[in-house]
């Protein structure tokens, strides 16, 4: 499949009862886009996104945990493809997590936040593993929020084969513009496809500001929401004109020297 539709969500998910605005979204979005495919809600939806360690603590679960079988039913009921962010619990450790899960209901992967914010620190453990998961439509990498401000994680899942990023945030005021280059940038480096999604409102100090948008392998913005209200964002992903840009103007991955690179990045020769 080499045209389908994704669809992006955002609102404040830090009001409690979030599966069940979840479910109200997916609903919403399948009766006014029923040709929907994916949709992504954002960083740690499943939990609410706040900086407490009581929270944090009371609102970890396994990757396969409730929020998972809840949202596998979702998934299989609607034949969708749903990407969420949670707060992980293993072996101890708790991690700012995003899952997918397919339309047959099944947890396909769970990605653990690799760059933690300063406010994330004293929370979480940090990932160390890459993650891509091949589809019928398309190879999708995963990142979260503040992982979009390194280009190399994303210069490396599109070694992997990436064709669309999914990076779900939470991303505060006043970094609108940060957000928004640094998705298009992601996006341009790598003629790949990137869906984000943004928290709505806050809490005292940290306010979050929407902007949810899904970006083409140029860089350019397909479909966003300027404004901070709760909203379903879609648009339509063709895989052919991904190839078609990658073999005209934006050749970039086909003209690099990677002989003359010399950045090292976890043993291995990047650019390899």
């Amino acid at each position: 499949m080499t045209k389908w539709k994704l669809a992006v969500v955002q609102d404040d998910f830090n009001g409690g009862a979030n599966l069940r605005l979840m479910e109200s979204y997916i609903i919403d979005c399948m009766q006014k886009h029923p040709e929907t495919k994916l949709i992504l809600f954002p960083e740690a939806a499943a939990a609410g996104y706040i900086f407490s360690e009581e929270h944090v603590r009371s609102k970890a679960e396994p990757a396969d945990g409730p929020s998972c079988r809840f949202l596998s039913g979702l998934a299989k009921r609607f034949d969708l493809y749903i990407g969420y962010g949670l707060i992980e619990k293993k072996d101890d450790k708790l991690f700012n997590s995003l899952n997918l899960i397919s339309p047959e209901g099944e947890l396909l992967a769970t990605y653990q936040k690799m760059h933690l914010t300063p406010l994330e620190k004293h929370l979480f453990s940090a990932g160390n593993r890459l993650v891509t998961v091949k589809t019928k439509l398309g190879t999708f990498g995963l990142m979260i929020c503040w992982d979009m401000a390194f280009p190399e994680l994303a210069r490396l899942l599109e070694k992997q084969g990436t064709d669309v990023i999914l990076a779900p945030s939470a991303w505060e005021s006043p970094y609108e513009g940060a957000y928004d280059r640094m998705a298009s940038a992601r996006a341009m480096d790598n003629t790949v496809y990137l869906a984000t999604c943004n928290f709505t409102g806050g809490d005292g100090d940290v306010q979050f500001f929407g902007k949810s948008a899904i970006y083409g392998p140029d860089g350019a913005v397909i479909s966003e929401k300027l404004t901070g209200e709760s909203s379903i964002v879609p648009a339509e992903i063709d895989i052919k004109k991904r190839q078609e840009l990658k073999e005209s103007f934006y050749s970039m991955r086909s003209d690099e020297r990677t002989d003359l690179y010399t950045i090292q990045w976890r043993g291995e020769r990047y650019g390899s």
